[in-house]
């Protein structure tokens, strides 16, 4: 069983390279997309999320609004206003050397993250990072909490009804949902 989803794991690790190298995810169209859709997420389903972690960690609503929800929601505005700016390239200073140069520094993706959410934060500490993979036009892996099951089950339900609406099997986000398996 073990060796079933090590597999798994390995060949969603792949597809998700494949997804990066086929360069889906490189232009600023797509990470805006992507962003404004996690956004929606957030919004769409804030009952449901507040449900989740008061069942995980009762929460009182407004801790879980002010601790998990704002911060996230803050996070996605940030960085659908600044990321056509962080894609261009920064100019850098020449010195004797290269003085006839033109030298700059271009950010550019690296290609499969991933992320590991804690039971604490189950759901700001989980998609913050992933706001910054999307934004960076990386992929990502990512992995919830198994202390955090209600928010890990709404999160592997709710990111690919978002993040995969119009592209599938594309989007390069994948979810790694936990399962409590005996050992062999």
């Amino acid at each position: 069983m073990q060796g079933d989803r090590m597999d798994t794991q390995r060949q969603l690790v792949d597809r998700l390279r494949s997804t990066f190298r086929s360069g889906i995810t490189i232009p600023e169209t797509f990470r805006q997309t992507q962003l404004t859709m996690l956004m929606s997420m957030i919004q769409d389903n804030e009952d449901q999320i507040l449900n989740a972690l008061h069942k995980d960690l009762a929460k009182p609503k407004f801790e879980a609004v002010m601790s998990e929800i704002d911060i996230v929601i803050n996070e996605l505005h940030y960085a659908i206003a600044n990321l056509a700016s962080w894609m261009k390239p920064e100019y850098a200073g020449t010195n004797l050397a290269t003085k006839f140069d033109d030298c700059s520094v271009r950010r550019e993706p690296l290609g499969v993250v991933l992320i590991i959410g804690p039971w604490n934060y189950p759901l700001q500490l989980l998609i913050v990072p992933l706001i910054g993979a999307i934004a960076a036009g990386n992929c990502a892996v990512i992995k919830p909490s198994e202390v955090s099951a209600a928010t890990d089950s709404l999160m592997a339900e709710l990111i690919p009804k978002y993040l995969s609406q119009k592209l599938s099997k594309n989007t390069g986000i994948q979810s790694i949902q936990n399962h409590s398996e005996p050992p062999s």
